[in-house]
């Protein structure tokens, strides 16, 4: 949210006859609060815990940091709505990089902590919203939390407290590479206190390189902008011709996200609210009928050929107190295009936290040339999360993961047929399996389930006490059982009916595959090998920020075959290179826990929400 609900630029205008081109210096510097090192304007110096602290906003002279260190205690009133934060590489009043904190949301909510770039001094606090930009925090009340940001290159990770591990990693600042002073950014009303700041620059400070990003499908990037105009009197629902001929159109492209930020090319001009027009053609072979998926903020009307077709409204509270109007893919919008070009025109008006619209082709994905669609099987199942491949029968083995508490197990053939919908009954939101011989083990809800394939039935439940969130199983060569916990980020070990936790402190652990001499560990955002003897760690490989490694397969060539749930498919080489093979994100396809089967070279697909499975060929040159 904007900070104090004030203008940002308007109390950084009182400082910014500050920031000098000074060298960089490798040592840590503490920046006592004195008006010496401070510009203390909007500023308080004041008790509170035992220790000289500062409320309000102040911000470090004759400091220019591009990359280094910054620290700071922060001290907050009990959930209160106060919105603390430090910015940094400040360039002037209007452009900085900031990240704050909202206490009132502790614990509960994963947008405690926020990385929020301004352009010409908009906030835009909307538009930066998910995984990389947003995390989960426990913000303490009544003591001091120290809040600590490393800031290299293009990169960011922001320590809370005495976590080893950053809070957030942002691998992509919106203002890249850019260098600038300090600041920190407070409410005058006692809410949030700030104490001990040290910074330390380091221009040879480097972070770990980022995960490979994979260009998302069917982004419509390329528009021009008008200029903005007062949207007091404007009428959204009619198309703006005369606005639109008179209109010197600028080129603007989107980000990697789609989004397209119009504070990164104008400032906000009228207090009442600004407006802008955007324009893109969009070439049909023939009539059709297009989706498109799209967001905004604050309010869009949405013209075809000069057709209004979608009017939203998308402010702050607008919708209910608790609505936030976070810039995303959320709406829909059926495009009834005419063959050769048609202008998409967007109008786009904004009164605070963020100025941007986003548009996509919501049924592109992107598949390799490798991949071939064999079929589609749906007739009953009922969130479909995993399959696995029993060559001695033939046959895959589909768990359904809810059904009204009457879940169960499928049996379909590598062809598509769904043989038996119901083969296995009792369960209780199934999850992952693992096939040894005529042993089928199914991890649900209720513990391990031991299922005689000859028999047709469960022959014995293992009780898992203590699993928060029993989801995968495999097993090594000595016939012990290893079972992830995704919710308590744990992998247990069954042994000699003996059931331990065997690797914590995982970042929601998945997918599983033991090889002869390790275990596959699939987690949020990486895939690690665990050595069974030593436990010692190896990173496979990582994947971009919400990323969910739901299913590990081996190709049969010595790498691997790994999906992220969101929709996407990769192969892993053995070298280590990454290869995209299927992206159906757009559509909402999840990609759960599939099967692979190599003499036939088929992938078999749980969709999982679709109640799906998809079968793709898969002749690749490995």
């Amino acid at each position: 949210m904007n900070v104090n609900k004030c203008t940002m630029a308007g109390f950084l205008a009182l400082f910014l006859t500050i920031a000098s081109q000074g060298p960089a210096y490798a040592q840590k510097k503490a920046a006592q609060f004195d008006q010496a090192l401070w510009d203390l304007e909007r500023a308080k110096i004041v008790d509170h815990l035992g220790r000289k602290a500062l409320i309000g906003s102040a911000f470090l002279k004759d400091v220019r940091l591009q990359s280094g260190i910054i620290e700071v205690d922060i001290a907050t009133t009990e959930r209160t709505r106060s919105y603390p934060g430090l910015l940094f590489r400040v360039q002037d009043a209007a452009n900085y990089e900031r990240v704050y904190i909202r206490p009132h949301r502790s614990p509960f909510y994963d947008d405690v902590l926020q990385y929020g770039p301004v352009f010409n001094g908009v906030d835009s606090w909307q538009l930066y919203n998910g995984p990389g930009l947003t995390a989960g925090l426990e913000v303490l009340p009544g003591r001091w939390n120290r809040l600590k940001i490393v800031v290299a290159g293009t990169q960011a990770q922001v320590f809370w407290n005495d976590a080893a591990e950053p809070a957030l990693v942002i691998d992509d600042l919106a203002r890249g590479d850019s260098s600038g002073t300090i600041g920190l950014v407070g409410p005058m009303d006692g809410t949030a206190f700030f104490s001990n700041l040290d910074y330390r620059t380091d221009d040879g400070l480097t972070l770990p390189p980022p995960a490979p990003r994979e260009a998302a499908c069917g982004l419509i990037s390329v528009w021009e902008i008008s200029a903005p105009f007062a949207a007091a009197g404007v009428d959204f629902t009619k198309y703006p011709a005369e606005a639109v001929a008179a209109a010197s159109w600028k080129p603007l492209a989107a980000d990697r996200r789609g989004l397209v930020d119009v504070s990164r090319t104008f400032p906000r001009k009228f207090r009442a609210g600004d407006c802008v027009l955007a324009k893109t053609t969009l070439a049909a072979e023939s009539d059709s009928l297009l989706r498109v998926d799209f967001g905004y903020s604050d309010i869009i009307t949405v013209f075809l050929n000069g057709r209004p077709l979608y009017s939203g409204n998308a402010i702050y509270q607008s919708r209910d107190r608790s609505f936030l109007g976070i810039v995303g893919y959320h709406d829909n919008l059926f495009l009834p295009l005419k063959k050769g070009d048609n202008e998409l025109l967007v109008m786009v008006g904004e009164t605070m936290g963020g100025w941007a619209f986003c548009f996509r082709r919501g049924d592109e994905v992107f598949s390799h040339a490798a991949l071939k669609k064999e079929w589609r099987a749906k007739n009953g199942l009922a969130l479909p999360e995993a399959v696995v491949f029993d060559p001695r029968n033939n046959v895959c083995y589909v768990s359904n993961f809810f059904n009204e508490g009457r879940e169960f197990i499928s049996k379909v053939s590598p062809s598509g047929e769904i043989i038996e919908l119901e083969w296995i009954k009792g369960l209780r939101m199934p999850t992952g399996m693992h096939l040894k011989g005529n042993t089928l083990y199914a991890v649900d809800r209720s513990g391990l389930n031991v299922i005689d394939i000859k028999k047709r039935e469960i022959t014995k439940k293992i009780p898992l006490p203590g699993l928060r969130m029993a989801n995968d199983v495999a097993m090594d060569r000595a016939g012990n059982l290893f079972i992830s916990d995704t919710a308590a980020g744990t992998v247990y070990r069954y042994a000699g009916g003996k059931l331990e936790p065997w690797l914590e402190n995982l970042s929601r652990p998945n997918a599983l595959l033991c090889e002869k001499d390790r275990l596959l560990v699939g987690q949020n955002e990486k895939l690690i090998a665990v050595d069974f003897k030593n436990k010692a760690v190896q990173v496979l490989a990582r994947f971009e920020p919400g990323a969910n490694i739901d299913g590990i397969e081996a190709d049969g060539s010595g790498g691997y075959l790994v999906g992220d749930h969101n929709g996407r498919l990769y192969r892993l080489a053995a070298q280590g290179e990454r290869t995209l093979l299927l992206d159906t994100t757009n559509p909402g396809e999840k990609i759960a826990d599939f099967a692979y089967i190599p003499k036939l070279k088929r992938l078999i697909i749980p969709n999982f929400d679709n109640n799906t499975l998809t079968a793709y060929s898969l002749d690749f040159i490995f």
